[in-house]
């Protein structure tokens, strides 16, 4: 069964738009990339894919010249795979009419992206495409997380906060559902369509290998795969802590610089995103080491070993990761953070929001939720150099609380679930 995406409106505006006569879809494999523009734009796009030996020999044969009298528009698949082929795409984009887009689609963020910023630069508008989220899942168009990153001002905040406490349980459980899939074996789209729990492992665990593989072999970068193995199996295992390299290259018995440069193809390949460390008005006070977070928990869960219950990381990582994804899919001008103090102050996720205020989460694994949950938030101020708007203790029971200082208990259901002023 087709989820659609919330990325397919902004694909939609931009291939419409001057700008997006050049367009690039990236991300992890198995994302859904292919699928997505198989569904929305082919037919009238022309679909063509690289992924292929000998599909990509003739492909990359043919000259711009016969691309161009064809004046179709073409999607353009696994094309970092034919790095040389973005040549023909440069000379389409320079030449054709306005009426001719190429969309761009591959897996491998080093080379796809390196060759776009040799060849494509100031030509094609790039977006991301991640696992699925728990608001795709449930069909939610308008979430009360986006409201939230949204407002202006704390009197925004309690507006929405005061509907929220009149939730619909039946919009809500939809997102619960996503939440579990999501905590359980993780957003990647065929995952979801296998009924048999034990044909999800064997998916993951097949893809991890398969991951390895093929995007490290085509990276061509990794000295010794075993290696690189050790490395992401232990960095499975810390997902929601802070990156200390030491520690990493010690338990991986690999040098510092190393496992450093093995985390970062981590990044580059959409497995693992960081969020830096905020500085604000803290100076010495503040941690400033980036935390490291998983982007799915399926493909966390299979190299960690860890696949029993839901830890606290690895609450925190779901939480924290759907609205990265969220932010990062509609493209919203919030800078994440988290922020954490030498003296053990912490909050899981802080979000500077365009007018300078701040919104500060706390993700509990726990059923139940309390003032004391929130003492954290409470003493935040005086190391923000904005105004804190709100702040939220995400928990996994039910019923929004409101506590002083415009502080809140929220089910972690509900921070998914369709705004309250929103529906009908």
């Amino acid at each position: 069964m087709y989820i659609p995406r919330l990325l397919t409106p902004s694909l939609r505006s931009l291939a419409e738009a001057t700008i997006g006569r050049g367009l690039i879809v990236t991300g992890a494999r198995q994302t859904g990339k292919t699928t997505l523009l198989q569904r929305e734009f082919v037919p009238p796009y022309e679909y063509h894919s690289f992924d292929e030996i000998l599909s990509r020999e003739n492909l990359a044969r043919r000259p711009a010249a016969e691309w161009l009298r064809r004046g179709e528009s073409f999607v353009f698949d696994e094309v970092q795979k034919a790095p040389d082929f973005l040549g023909t795409v440069k000379v389409l984009l320079d030449q054709g009419p306005e009426t001719q887009r190429v969309i761009l689609s591959g897996s491998a963020q080093i080379q796809l992206l390196s060759g776009v910023r040799e060849t494509l630069a100031g030509r094609v508008v790039t977006r991301e495409l991640f696992p699925l989220t728990a608001v795709e899942i449930a069909g939610v168009s308008r979430p009360l997380a986006i409201d939230l990153l949204r407002v202006n001002c704390a009197d925004q905040v309690r507006q929405l906060m005061d509907g929220a406490t009149f939730y619909d349980p039946g919009a809500v459980a939809p997102v619960r559902e996503g939440l579990e899939q999501l905590a359980a074996f993780g957003g990647m789209p065929k995952v979801t369509q296998l009924e048999a729990l034990e044909h999800r492992w064997v998916w993951l665990e097949e893809y991890c290998r398969t991951y390895l593989q093929r995007d490290l072999s085509d990276l061509g970068r990794v000295a010794d795969l075993d290696d690189f193995v050790r490395l992401e199996r232990v960095v499975a295992q810390r997902t929601a802590t802070t990156i200390n390299y030491s520690d990493l290259a010690r338990d991986a018995d690999l040098s510092p610089v190393t496992a450093k440069k093995y985390l970062r193809y981590l990044d580059l390949s959409y497995q693992t995103f960081r969020l830096e460390a905020y500085r604000g008005r803290g100076g010495g006070r503040l941690i400033k080491a980036p935390r490291l977070h998983w982007t799915d928990l399926g493909i966390q869960r299979t190299l960690s070993g860890l696949r029993e219950g839901l830890t606290g990381q690895q609450c925190e990582t779901l939480i924290v990761g759907e609205i990265f994804k969220l932010v990062r899919t509609l493209r919203l001008d919030v800078g994440l953070f988290y922020l954490r103090t030498k003296d053990g102050r912490e909050v899981d996720l802080l979000a500077k929001l365009p007018g300078g205020g701040y919104l500060a989460w706390e993700v509990k694994a726990s059923q139940r939720a309390a003032p004391v949950d929130a003492r954290h938030m409470r003493r935040l101020q005086d190391l923000l150099d904005g105004p804190l708007l709100g702040g939220f203790v995400v928990y996994q029971g039910h019923g929004v609380q409101s506590w002083p200082d415009n502080l809140y208990a929220l089910p972690a259901g509900v921070l998914f679930a369709e705004t309250p002023t929103a529906r009908g």
